[in-house]
């Protein structure tokens, strides 16, 4: 296993493995208050489907406890997680089925080739030729933060250390897992801008393998629905501005949010930093 930073693990952010392209260490970053995220206790990452055996043993070493999976069922009996010996997965849906035949073609895509991309089957289905991505996805992150029993579910896990470490992931591990890694770290209290950059870094850590599908997908698409394409392979700080700014618009701030959508009061709140800050 290789990585960007020097050292051995625990301490580095970007875990390289063959079968993933975004899988991260969630630890290392500041908090308001001075303290640091713990490494070695919250991971995130895209689809696990395509891990190695090399792969394997490695995930195996990182101690995790917990696969938190936020696919439907069709993602999931497409590319299902690999079982880990003493390891739970766990899987709730973070999009609701009404949303989810416009944002992931679920239950559209017939017998879809199961080691095809996703995005493959949506330019297949007429996809873009039909929506915009780029208005769908600020509508999809300004309904995700709110009564989603995805994130209740994984707000409710994270207060019970012997849940962790934890791994959460959805199909390329940005936008269902973006929103999870920001309400993980806003909880811990990471500033805003802070969390907006390890949402961001995505755009970097998927940069070769989005350029490469690109690439693949120019000769069978128009120009507009490639620039479509592009906007449903990346990150914009746009899309978490409208997550951030659907929270506040319902609840006011951040605290009064965590409180009364998870039942995480300022007291609970300080029992995970403790748990979980150093």
């Amino acid at each position: 296993m290789s990585t960007t930073r020097d050292g051995a693990y625990p301490g580095q952010r970007i875990i390289v493995l063959e079968g993933t392209h975004n899988f991260r260490d969630m630890g290392g970053y500041q908090t308001a208050d001075g303290r640091k995220v713990k490494y070695g206790i919250f991971f995130r990452s895209d689809e696990l489907t395509g891990l190695t055996e090399q792969d394997l043993a490695a995930v195996q070493a990182l101690n995790i406890k917990t696969i938190f999976d936020y696919r439907d069922d069709y993602e999931a009996q497409k590319k299902p997680d690999p079982v880990f010996a003493g390891v739970k997965n766990i899987r709730i849906a973070a999009i609701q089925a009404d949303q989810a035949s416009r944002i992931n073609i679920s239950g559209n895509a017939g017998n879809a080739d199961r080691n095809q991309h996703v995005i493959v089957d949506m330019v297949k289905n007429g996809y873009f030729k039909q929506f915009r991505a780029d208005t769908m996805m600020m509508g999809l992150y300004t309904k995700l933060p709110l009564g989603n029993p995805s994130y209740k579910r994984l707000m409710e896990m994270i207060q019970h250390s012997d849940n962790l470490g934890l791994l959460h992931h959805c199909t390329a591990g940005k936008d269902r897992t973006g929103v999870g890694a920001a309400l993980i770290l806003l909880a811990l209290g990471v500033p805003e801008e802070t969390v907006m950059k390890d949402y961001l870094l995505t755009n970097e850590t998927m940069k070769d393998f989005n350029g490469k599908l690109l690439s693949q997908l120019a000769e069978h698409v128009n120009e507009v629905e490639l620039r479509n394409i592009e906007h449903l392979l990346g990150v914009k700080e746009q899309f978490m501005e409208a997550a951030f700014g659907s929270i506040k618009k319902t609840y006011g701030n951040v605290d009064t949010y965590f409180s009364e959508e998870f039942g995480l009061t300022n007291q609970r709140r300080k029992a995970l930093q403790s748990m979980y800050l150093e």
